[in-house]
């Protein structure tokens, strides 16, 4: 008898501490037709178009960047840190661009950069990626639509969170910064025009 309570303390325990843990249940919510859309491809994990000159996924292989030459990208913008894609580019034609950047607090200047990077016609169409797709990629995303697009923070946070590419919600810096970021001193910064 007592041993069976034990073990059911224990599972209770366990059952608690993995639902601590999980980022929640998966709830399916009918996707927003302005989120990005998914880009069926081989050899692209997480892939997809944001808009006509902006791509979002995770690390391609070399596979992968030569899908990513056929469909025509001209410029990919890697968020790694410690990770160029050279080898992987080889001699397609494709340009880099490295941001160095974490996944924990997110730096305004990177921010800039990438916006920087985005917007100039000589690099679209561009890809961006970091390792999976989704956190320091969704990060940048989120400051393309409040800054480019003029969303809203909280609707630029809402695709983040909730547009199935993966996003981990224990990186609470990174949500904090794309819920308070100041639109207008944003496009400052990377000499956007005003909206």
């Amino acid at each position: 008898m007592r041993r069976r309570l034990v073990l059911r303390c224990v599972a209770a325990a366990g059952a608690v501490l993995l639902a601590a843990c999980s980022d929640g249940p998966k709830v399916e919510t009918p996707r927003n037709p302005a989120w990005a859309v998914p880009v069926k491809a081989v050899h692209l994990r997480n892939f997809f178009r944001v808009n006509d000159n902006l791509y979002r996924g995770a690390q391609p292989a070399a596979k992968g960047m030569a899908e990513l030459k056929a469909l025509g990208i001209k410029s990919v913008i890697n968020l790694r840190s410690l990770h160029s894609d050279k080898d992987e580019i080889g001699d397609l034609g494709l340009i880099e661009h490295r941001i160095k950047s974490g996944a924990g607090d997110p730096e305004d200047g990177e921010i800039v950069r990438f916006l920087q990077l985005a917007v100039d016609p000589a690099n679209q169409p561009v890809f961006v990626h970091c390792a999976y797709g989704s956190d320091r990629t969704g990060l940048m995303i989120a400051m393309y639509r409040i800054a480019v697009e003029g969303w809203s923070n909280e609707a630029a946070h809402e695709e983040m969170v909730k547009g199935g590419y993966g996003f981990h919600t224990i990186y609470k810096d990174i949500q904090r910064h794309v819920r308070t970021i100041d639109a207008k001193a944003l496009r400052e910064h990377a000499g956007l025009p005003p909206r």
